[in-house]
């Protein structure tokens, strides 16, 4: 029987992590159509991509498959390596600051330019975030790769309708909620692409300046997390000494 989720979840934390899977999907929705259908966030896709196109003996666009796969493995590998000198594990937030500036470059960047040269690097920006973000409120999750989050869903269901646990219910819920809000960043950046369709600059500009409305929105979100979670340590520590001056 796997263990209940103690912790309750914070409104902050959760839409946090909502809006982080929101925007792993409309950025793979922008590679996908955009740059030469190739994944930033789920690499399984391009891994079968690549897979099925070397048997295809269709290798156009093999190289940046693969240096996308790389790129996204040396991410998680260099924050893994070096997230304590970087204060990542205190400050996640940073992680996303080199997407951010990536984003911004990328703005003004011709769709002419091969893909070899942006998809990568963002790739790389992608194993960053994914590594510093790996919950919600104590519940492990991943804001890019959607199959453990199904997975965990349904593990989730099944503990609930076996014991009954009202935290089982709500952990389920969470994981659709960040389901749906990965799907909404694909549907968002489809519907988009079809209204800016043959505006080339107008598309990349309107994904830099979309795509840093989001990471500003979540830098807001961890300090007004970081606030509340202040308050209630005073408040606990102000009722822990009135219990010690009473007795």
């Amino acid at each position: 029987m796997r263990l209940l989720p103690i912790r309750k979840i914070s409104r902050q934390s959760k839409r946090l992590a909502l809006f982080l899977t929101f925007c792993a999907g409309y950025v793979d929705a922008y590679t996908f159509i955009v740059r030469g259908n190739t994944l930033v966030a789920g690499q399984t896709g391009n891994v079968v991509f690549l897979s099925v196109g070397l048997i295809q003996q269709n290798v156009s666009d093999t190289s940046a498959k693969v240096m996308t796969l790389l790129f996204f493995m040396m991410g998680v590998f260099f924050l893994t390596l070096y997230k304590e000198k970087l204060r990542i594990v205190k400050k996640p937030i940073l992680s996303l600051i080199p997407l951010a500036v990536l984003s911004l470059i990328i703005g003004f960047v011709p769709q002419t330019v091969d893909n070899i040269y942006l998809v990568p690097p963002l790739a790389f920006c992608m194993g960053l975030v994914t590594t510093a973000f790996g919950e919600v409120s104590g519940i492990a999750y991943n804001n890019a790769f959607m199959t453990g989050n199904i997975k965990r869903t349904m593990l989730a269901f099944g503990d609930y309708f076996r014991t009954k646990h009202t935290p089982f219910l709500r952990e389920g819920l969470i994981f659709v909620s960040l389901l749906s809000s990965f799907v909404f960043g694909v549907v968002f950046f489809s519907l988009f692409d079809d209204l800016l369709s043959g505006e080339d600059n107008s598309r990349c500009s309107s994904y830099d300046e979309y795509l840093l409305l989001q990471y500003a929105f979540c830098f807001l979100e961890k300090k007004r997390e970081r606030k509340s979670l202040n308050l209630i340590d005073f408040a606990c520590k102000k009722k822990e000494d009135m219990l010690y001056l009473k007795s």
